[in-house]
């Protein structure tokens, strides 16, 4: 059974238990004896009688007498179903106590009337398969009839075929667009096709029920779908049209209005001929309260999709506010219905709806901006169906205009993601795939997390855990191809924990090298190099021993991730043990086709080689005894072959390539100290050890867990103070594997330096501890940050409640991972006389930052708030000031510097700053009371309150050439600081860089652009 039938009996089960809600007594009654002539048997009447009064005796409907079974068996359907048996046919919508209902119900029709020789029960709750034989025996027993129980499974099963599903339109309101497809024949059109074909085509009565038009739609939609059928497509619309003007009901002329404009659209590739009946269709439909039937309603917001996606190519004369206006109305008519309160199963089905309605598309948007190449609709359709067939997810929204009302459409949302738990019935798939879609647009937004998690747990309880891991990998690359990195990093890690374990674990390797894959395209080498590293390892401990082949690839690529680092000679170690591995566990070791990542390591491999033999010969020895141990050295050579007589690169070069390239310098891992450097959130990192195996496992294990970290906070906003942070990492015996990280800020005068001793790495046997190590990874990083230690630490427990624990500490303790090597390997590293490749060397540009600052407006600004602190400024500066602004005024100097300044930026309210700190500075001088770094708060108060005091005639005046640029420029970024506390921003660096800080408060604090309207302080 396909997945489409699946969920369509699913949804036919939620709407079953809609009638049990709304207490649809005669509809459940009508469906039943639809589907009882159609499957059990054609000659049964309704029962008549008011209830109430017994006058139906507990029988729904019953048999009439017929012969036509013995007299022409088998001539028709009615003919094949009859019977001649009295058979009763009876049904309850009660959703408990269903068994006692039956006893009671079978009590009443056995106890009076005619005899009867069978008793068919419909229920819309589910019977166990031991109950049901009790209670048909129990019937045999004591009323001696047949009992047949077609319960809520049995009943979704069959409505769910193509000739019953007329039913499911009528009674159950599902919307007619869902009916399966009739089963294909042989031939170039199916035989149940060209049979529908010749008998409309022999009729002469037009067909007027909602009957016939499900009759009709199978047909209809193949012609229009599928080019073999199109040249019959006008004659269906024909037909269509015919049973519109015969139609005695609304909701069956809705109904096929709906079915001639998706065919006029999707088959003849032009709306315009059936615009009226569209129009027709939305008046109706917005007008009309009384029409609440759920699938018309469903029809409706499908409608407005097509016509919406008509009126960008152009195939509508319908108006962008005509649409508009439907989409506003029928969104306004569903928030009525929400407002009313609707049983459970119905209110989730409205509230899916209103999302739907929120997230499309915003129309209001200029229609000159929509891009010319648009896939036309047949396009999109043979799109669409392509990926159904393949059994893959259409491709996800990657651009576009804005969404109608995003923070809307995700209030529904999560309403509906909190309410799933008493509707555990409705089939959400179809929600969760529009958010899957629209995921690139919507994975900013502050909800879109606790969205995504309570739909993915609905979708569990329908298709297992398994699943949850398939839509978060759906996610992943939607993000993946919109570029969108970091968001795509959080989907990975989802369908990684969802997928690691049992029958899915090739999956749960597959997405740890993708997430390595993802830090390394973030730049963020070391972490890259710890996920390939735990695929090999989980390999390696898999029962499965078809995914040993993931050992020797992890290993490989965790070697490539190495060299990213600048570490080339131990990624030429860690690729000969990659390979003695992939000898070991692959068949065809080194097929290009099937191991294409062996041969790009070995064309690194030869660069490397090349490299060193340019501007490390001394390196070239140890690089031949590696790659010689495992006899590659003929391979490498014949590579280097074509490039033997052209130029090489000079050291400079190859520093300045691997700047540009944001990567680690080569051969940064030779000589007694190894160094890994990266860029990230506008930060230069750096984090350096001693190039020995415990150091050097102490500081990888650190830089992993500090980059996985970074990768978090990319989703938020740190504010991190752009400049360069470096660690020095020690391992220092004397602590215990247990203990925290000891960690020390150096004083410099231009860096952010540190110094941390880290404990040997957990014995084997031990539960490691990694709580201590992030500990001290945050210790660090928040020493970076302009945040308060409050707001970052929210950035951090939000990044935990993300499984940060999980992502930082993965498969295996890193030391576990990474020991590859021996110390002898390292040693011989350490002891090579030449440093890294452009040691000593200043950065060189930057291409490209894979992870660059955040930009935009700042945490915790507002242009109003900061519009209300200049007025105060303009209102509190004068004064300390007062005496000296008319000398500046008069003097032509300054008057040139102001003019000079303005044209620069300067605001007036910057250059009273200025001046006012310039002029309170001097007058602390004058009074002895210059600022020391062990002021207490009794004399910094002092020192403030005479530098903010009002200026008097006798204080001594500072001369006006005192007042030049750069004088200016210094006193303005000496206030820097107190701004930056203004705005409830923390500066803990003691050597800052006051120009940074102003960049900053420019970049995300408006501090260069905000000004209020103000007479000029300097005029004469």
């Amino acid at each position: 059974m396909s997945d489409d039938a699946v969920q369509l009996e699913r949804r036919i089960r939620f709407a079953l238990s809609v009638l049990g809600e709304s207490n649809s007594h005669h509809e459940f009654e009508a469906l039943c004896l639809g589907l009882a002539r159609r499957r059990i048997t054609s000659n049964l009447l309704p029962a008549t009688g008011p209830v109430s009064g017994g006058g139906d005796q507990g029988r729904d409907a019953e048999s009439h007498w017929t012969n036509i079974p013995r007299e022409l068996p088998g001539t028709s359907l009615f003919a094949a179903l009859a019977t001649t048996q009295r058979v009763v046919m009876a049904c309850t919508i009660q959703a408990t106590g269903v068994p006692g209902k039956i006893r009671k119900d079978l009590a009443s029709i056995c106890g009076q009337g005619t005899p009867v020789d069978r008793v068919v029960y419909f229920t819309v709750t589910a019977v166990s398969a031991s109950r049901r034989h009790d209670l048909i025996d129990e019937a045999a027993r004591a009323h001696q009839v047949d009992l047949e129980i077609w319960d809520a499974a049995a009943l979704a099963l069959h409505l769910a075929d193509y000739d019953l599903f007329y039913l499911a339109v009528q009674y159950l309101h599902l919307p007619s667009d869902l009916a399966p497809p009739r089963p294909d024949g042989a031939g170039h059109l199916p035989d149940w096709y060209v049979e529908a074909r010749r008998r409309w085509q022999a009729t002469d009565e037009p067909a007027r029920t909602l009957g016939d038009l499900v009759d009709l739609r199978g047909p209809l939609r193949h012609a229009t779908f599928h080019d073999e059928a199109r040249a019959d497509l006008p004659k269906w619309i024909g037909h269509a049209r015919a049973l519109l003007d015969a139609a005695p009901g609304e909701e069956t002329g809705l109904r096929a209005r709906y079915e001639i404009v998706v065919a006029a659209l999707r088959g003849l590739g032009d709306m315009r001929p059936t615009d009226q009946l569209a129009r027709d269709f939305f008046d109706t439909v917005t007008a009309d309260d009384t029409l609440t039937d759920p699938g018309i309603l469903e029809d409706a917001v499908i409608l407005l999709q097509y016509g919406f996606g008509a009126l960008l190519r152009g195939l509508t004369a319908l108006s962008a506010d005509d649409l508009c206006g439907w989409q506003q109305l029928l969104s306004d008519k569903i928030d009525r219905l929400l407002d009313a309160d609707p049983p459970a199963n119905a209110m989730a089905h409205l509230l899916a709806m209103r999302a739907r309605l929120a997230l499309h598309t915003d129309m209001t948007v200029d229609l000159q901006a929509v891009p010319e190449d648009l896939p036309t609709v047949a396009e999109v359709t043979a799109s669409v169906l392509e990926a159904v067939e393949a059994g893959e997810q259409v491709a996800a929204l990657q651009a576009g205009p804005p969404l109608t009302d995003l923070d809307t459409g995700m209030r529904i949302l999560l309403r509906l993601g909190r309410h799933l738990d008493n509707a555990p019935l409705f089939p959400i798939e179809h929600t969760a795939d529009l958010f899957d879609y629209l995921t690139p647009v919507l994975v900013d937004h502050p909800l879109y997390r606790e969205v995504r998690d309570l739909l993915d747990q609905a979708t569990d309880r329908v298709t297992g855990q398994a699943a949850r891991g398939e839509r978060a990998q759906s996610r992943g690359h939607a993000l993946i191809q919109g570029g969108r990195i970091p968001q795509a990093l959080q989907e990975i890690h989802e369908a990684k924990v969802n997928w690691l374990r049992g029958d899915t674990l090739e999956g749960g390797l597959i997405m740890l090298l993708l997430c390595a894959r993802l830090y390394s395209e973030l730049g963020l080498a070391v972490a890259a190099k710890q996920y390939a590293l735990a695929a090999a390892a989980a390999a390696k401990s898999a029962p499965n021993p078809e995914l040993s082949c993931f050992i020797p690839r992890g290993i490989i690529l965790a070697a490539q991730y190495d060299r990213q680092a600048g570490n080339w000679l131990s990624a030429t170690r860690l690729f000969c043990i990659g390979l003695m591995a992939q000898d070991a566990y692959c068949d065809e070791p080194y097929n290009h086709e099937r191991y294409p990542y062996v041969w790009e390591a070995m064309a690194d491999q030869a660069l490397t080689l090349r490299a060193a033999s340019a501007v490390r010969p001394g390196f070239v020895p140890l690089l031949r005894a590696i790659t010689g141990s495992v006899g590659i050295d003929t391979i490498i050579d014949e590579m280097l072959t074509p490039t033997a007589d052209a130029p090489t690169a000079t050291e400079k070069e190859y520093a300045d390539e691997a700047d540009a390239q944001c990567v680690g310098r080569p051969f940064s891992d030779a000589g007694p100290v190894r160094r890994y450097t990266w860029n990230a959130l506008g930060v230069d990192w750096e984090i350096t050890c001693p190039n020995d195996r415990v150091s050097v496992l102490a500081a990888e294990r650190y830089t992993a867990a500090l980059q996985v970290l970074l990768a978090e906070l990319a989703l938020q906003d740190p504010l991190f103070l752009p400049g360069r942070l470096t660690a020095e990492v020690r391992v220092d015996a004397t602590l215990l594997h247990d203990q925290p990280v000891a960690c020390e800020q150096v004083p410099d005068l231009d860096t952010n330096r540190w110094t941390l001793r880290l404990p040997p790495a957990a014995p084997m046997d031990l539960q490691p501890e990694p709580s201590r190590l992030i500990a001290a990874v945050v210790q660090v990083a928040l020493s970076q940050s302009l945040l308060a230690d409050e707001p970052f630490m929210d950035l951090v427990e939000q990044a935990f409640a993300g499984g940060l624990g999980h992502k930082i500490f993965v498969a295996r303790p890193y030391d576990e991972l990474a020991g590859f090597l021996t110390p002898d390997d390292y040693q011989a590293m350490a002891e090579l006389a030449d440093p890294a490749v452009g040691a000593g060397m200043p950065s060189g540009q930057v291409k490209r930052v894979a992870l660059p600052a955040r930009t935009g407006s700042g945490p915790g600004y507002e242009q109003e708030a900061a519009l209300e602190a200049i007025r105060n400024r303009y209102a509190v500066m004068p004064p300390i000031v007062r005496h000296t602004l008319p000398r500046l005024a008069a003097d032509p100097g300054f008057q040139r510097t102001v003019t000079q300044l303005r044209e620069q930026g300067w605001r007036d309210w910057h250059l009273l700053t200025a001046i006012a700190n310039l002029v309170g500075n001097h007058r602390a001088q004058q009074q002895r009371l210059s600022p020391t770094s062990g002021d207490s708060e009794e004399r910094r108060a002092q020192i403030l309150a005479v530098m903010q005091a009002p200026e008097n005639p006798d204080d001594p005046p500072v001369p006006a050439e005192a007042f030049t640029k750069h004088a200016l420029r210094s006193h303005l970024s000496a206030a820097a600081v107190s701004t930056a506390h203004d705005l409830g921003l923390v500066v803990r660096r003691g050597a800052l860089d006051p120009q940074t800080l102003l960049a900053v408060l420019g970049d995300r604090y408006g501090y260069w652009t905000d000004d209020i309207e103000h007479p000029d302080p300097f005029a004469l």
